[in-house]
């Protein structure tokens, strides 16, 4: 509703400006919520916007984890049908990652935690192909391209990158005798990877250093100070943050993805990387949320400040699991049991949700249809409004002049004054 106000009062180069100048500079996120709630003021029309938007991200997600699987594994010549299951294991995948972050509703259902968190992960998933695969002139423009999504998103994404690229480099080369020789055994990536980070440094603290950042973070101290005491039991809410009983059912879902995949495929890894690697790239990302959470946020006990650790520990939990299996001859007792698992996970956290949304968006479109209706002054008072879980929507009070629910009724354009006899969040 917010970011839908501020294209309805400003220009599409003045939401730019003031974010630069009152706000976190995050300049991808302007971009995708004007295709989002900036091309029409047509409220009728965002479920279909928003819709665009969500399948764009997910067939950008599906075809990067399709083209890194090609590269990442020993694949014989591929049929068409053998290109259709892969991008279907390409799917389960990004199911995969659903269901490991700490909050999957508020990553993959509100659209302005999925476009400063899941978009940029998304683009790094491209870079890491375009660093990967082989050379071509070409690839620098491409991770150029996807610097601005990385590094114009939520602050800790691109540091998290680059230290997890520097923390891997320096190992690559610690206890090497010929350093040189070992780069130029691998020179085209490691210039890749040394352009990517320094353009990617740059870009990011070009962000950082913005009149608004600061003002954001002057803000946010002034809060925390306010708030202190939450952070007192800060550690133990992040372990508990980290530790609830879906992340098991993600690992699992995660394992029998993988099960099927090999059996089916075939395929191995095309080299095996060594545990020192994964468990500095989870000690860069930790370290570096920690740091560069003081400059957006009140607390570390935000679920979405942890989108990029789960991502780590999704991508450190698939190598792991794709090295134990790869050594072992799985079973065909396995892969059936796995398959069911895996249709059993899907139906109950996911078709589950179809008639809850269709119920929430049938009463919602009830009450915001007999509002519009209403005189322009007049206060109406309606007993409830449905629960706003699914979409994460900003819910209303039973105060009319609340700040929220007076934005409500300038989004929705109702000219009456509403109240809400039982909140749903009071």
């Amino acid at each position: 509703m917010v970011a839908g106000m501020n294209f309805r009062a400003s220009f599409f180069l003045e939401v730019y400006r003031n974010n630069y100048l009152y706000d976190t500079f995050r300049p991808m996120y302007p971009l995708f919520s004007y295709f989002g709630v900036g091309l029409t003021n047509n409220t009728n029309y965002y479920p279909l916007t928003f819709l665009i938007i969500y399948i764009f991200i997910s067939c950008l997600f599906i075809y990067s984890v399709y083209k890194l699987l090609q590269q990442v594994f020993t694949f014989q010549k591929l049929t068409f049908s053998d290109k259709l299951l892969l991008v279907c294991f390409s799917i389960l995948l990004l199911m995969s990652l659903y269901f490991i972050t700490t909050n999957r509703l508020e990553i993959f259902g509100w659209l302005s935690a999925s476009i400063t968190h899941l978009v940029p992960i998304v683009f790094v998933f491209t870079s890491t192909y375009f660093l990967i695969k082989e050379h071509k002139k070409l690839d620098y423009l491409y991770l150029s391209v996807c610097v601005f999504f990385i590094g114009g998103a939520a602050e800790h994404i691109a540091p998290s990158v680059v230290a997890i690229i520097v923390s891997c480099s320096l190992l690559f080369f610690y206890g090497k005798k010929n350093k040189r020789e070992a780069f130029q055994e691998h020179k085209e990536l490691f210039l890749k990877l040394a352009f990517f980070s320094a353009i990617l440094t740059l870009f990011f603290l070009f962000t950082l250093v913005t009149p608004g950042a600061w003002y954001r973070y002057y803000n946010t101290q002034q809060y925390v100070k306010i708030h202190s005491p939450e952070r007192s039991l800060e550690i133990l809410n992040i372990i508990k943050l980290l530790c609830r009983p879906y992340k098991l059912i993600a690992f699992g879902f995660l394992v029998f993805t993988w099960v099927l995949f090999t059996k089916i495929f075939q395929v191995k890894l095309r080299m095996t990387i060594p545990w020192k690697y994964l468990l500095a790239s989870l000690i860069a990302v930790t370290i570096t949320t920690c740091v560069f959470c003081v400059f957006a946020y009140k607390t570390l006990n935000v679920d979405r400040m942890w989108f990029v650790f789960d991502v780590t520990l999704f991508i450190v939990a698939s190598i792991l699991i794709l090295q134990f299996i790869s050594a072992r001859n799985l079973n065909f007792f396995l892969t059936y049991f796995g398959t069911a698992y895996l249709l059993l996970t899907v139906t109950l956290f996911d078709v589950r949700h179809i008639p809850a949304l269709y119920k929430f968006s049938t009463e919602h479109d009830k009450i915001i249809n007999n509002l519009q209706q209403q005189k322009e002054g007049e206060l109406i008072e309606i007993d409830s409004f449905p629960p706003h879980d699914l979409i994460t929507q900003t819910g209303i009070t039973s105060d009319p002049e609340n700040h929220f629910n007076v934005l409500f009724c300038k989004f929705y354009n109702i000219k009456a004054r509403v109240s809400v006899k039982h909140p749903y969040n009071e």
